[in-house]
């Protein structure tokens, strides 16, 4: 009997391709944002169950159904690959932020050549110690306006940001413990902005990392002040470290804006991952 040994290899690469497909599914079920590879994993394991059944010649009850099976098991998973690219191309081309759901979704102000007044550099993340914040909002302004995709979390309204340094779509958190049911936050939110509590840090997370994920030129500038007044100094710390981290790994550049006192050691502490900002 002559071995077929492409089949053997096949056969032992799709038992770990399943599993690698469902561990993916498990991941991604609830992440709407990520929804076409759910699609092509659920299809990698019909594809891979096909490849099972017709390379160990298993039947299913007799010869005709067996190929109405193996029909079918091809039938859905190129139709479920079809969704899935056409969806993807959709979400790249058209609906970045909608089918994603993305709360603060990126985007250019405009591709001009503006030169910073302040020393920064792709890959870089800063700390602003009792810096001018009108400043730092102006050479943040100009990033955006010359091909960074921004994104702000300060303490200011969005309405108001957008009329000083007119900033039409730049992503704004709003950082207050305002209710967001008060008519003053309804009217001074604006498109592409969103309140964002101090407290809430895991929510704060996840908005960096979506808007990281999309985001092709980041440039995030966060206002520190209330956060840290509101919350342990030590998780605040967790948090800034992993932006820094997570904004470096994409080449972005990363602004931390702090204008309240703190201990020496603990500026220490944050000067030990964030470069001073001259």
């Amino acid at each position: 009997m002559e071995i077929n040994y492409i089949s053997i290899l096949t056969l032992i690469l799709s038992i770990p391709s399943m599993i690698l497909s469902f561990l993916i599914f498990q991941k991604i079920y609830n992440q709407k944002h990520k929804r076409p590879w759910l699609y092509i994993s659920i299809s990698s394991i019909f594809i891979m169950l096909k490849s099972i059944l017709e390379i160990v010649n298993i039947k299913i009850i007799n010869s005709a159904i067996t190929i109405v099976v193996l029909g079918l098991l091809n039938f859905v998973s190129v139709s479920l690959i079809f969704f899935a690219l056409l969806l993807e191309y959709l979400i790249t081309k058209y609906y970045k932020g909608k089918f994603l759901k993305i709360k603060f979704i990126p985007v250019q102000e405009g591709t001009l050549s503006e030169s910073f007044d302040i020393n920064i550099s792709n890959g870089e993340a800063y700390l602003a110690y009792k810096k001018d914040k009108q400043f730092l909002l102006e050479e943040f302004s100009k990033g955006v306006k010359s091909g960074f995709e921004g994104f702000l979390l300060v303490e200011n309204s969005p309405k108001e940001i957008r009329e000083k340094y007119n900033l039409q779509k730049t992503p704004i958190a709003w950082i207050t413990q305002i209710s967001d049911e008060s008519s003053y936050i309804k009217e001074n939110l604006t498109e592409n902005s969103d309140v964002v509590e101090p407290i809430k840090i895991n929510q704060i997370v996840d908005d960096i990392d979506l808007f990281l994920e999309e985001a092709e030129r980041p440039f995030i500038l966060i206002e520190i002040n209330e956060i840290i007044r509101i919350n342990n100094i030590g998780i605040v710390f967790e948090l800034l470290n992993y932006i820094s981290n997570k904004v470096k790994n994409r080449n972005g550049i990363l602004i931390v804006m702090l204008n309240r006192d703190i201990e020496k050691d603990l500026l220490f502490d944050l000067r030990s991952f964030l470069k001073d900002l001259t």
